[in-house]
């Protein structure tokens, strides 16, 4: 039976990087669960046992401030593209991988350092150009005792809990990537 982390693999084995196109686009600016507030993302990920994934330096600067450190966080030191104070960040996590991810696309380099990363604790993945698409990539590579969450700016915070739905959407999602 082949899983999504197989045909991931195969997908960037054929191509260095995939492009957001007007397709997915319209398929990613939906909304992917629910829209919380960082209080209610907190309660979330303080009250149960899962594996969680920030994709965003707002939501991980969110989790990092209320005591949380995800295991798992995906950030570029930007938000809105205008560069931030990424202190607390840095200091949370001492494993801090580099990337380079230019925006609207997804690099085997970016699927490497994650699908390397999943499951370890505390690793910081700064990415230099853009990471807002690395969170249908952490849903599709996921466990089910995973939540990724990302900022949606102007709203809130979208976290999902990862089942076999949630990761055919996201491997969906980037399969029409091209």
């Amino acid at each position: 039976m082949k899983t999504s982390k197989d045909e991931l693999k195969r997908l960037f084995e054929r191509h260095a990087f995939l492009k957001l196109n007007e397709k997915t686009r319209k398929m990613l600016s939906g909304s992917h669960g629910k829209i919380l507030s960082g209080e209610k993302f907190i309660e979330l990920i303080s009250k149960q046992k899962y594996y969680v994934i920030t994709v965003g330096d707002m939501v991980t600067l969110t989790a990092i401030s209320a005591g949380i450190i995800p295991d798992m966080a995906i950030f570029d030191l930007k938000t809105e593209r205008r560069k931030i104070n990424g202190t607390k960040i840095i200091k949370a996590y001492k494993n801090i991988k580099k990337v380079k991810n230019p925006a609207g696309k997804l690099t085997k380099e970016l699927f490497s350092i994650i699908n390397k990363n999943l499951g370890k604790k505390r690793v910081g993945i700064k990415v230099s150009g853009e990471e807002d698409l690395a969170a249908p990539l952490c849903i599709a590579l996921s466990d089910y005792n995973t939540i990724v969450a990302w900022g949606v700016p102007k709203k809130g915070i979208n976290a999902v809990k990862i089942n076999n739905v949630r990761i055919k959407h996201a491997l969906s999602i980037i399969k029409k990537m091209n």
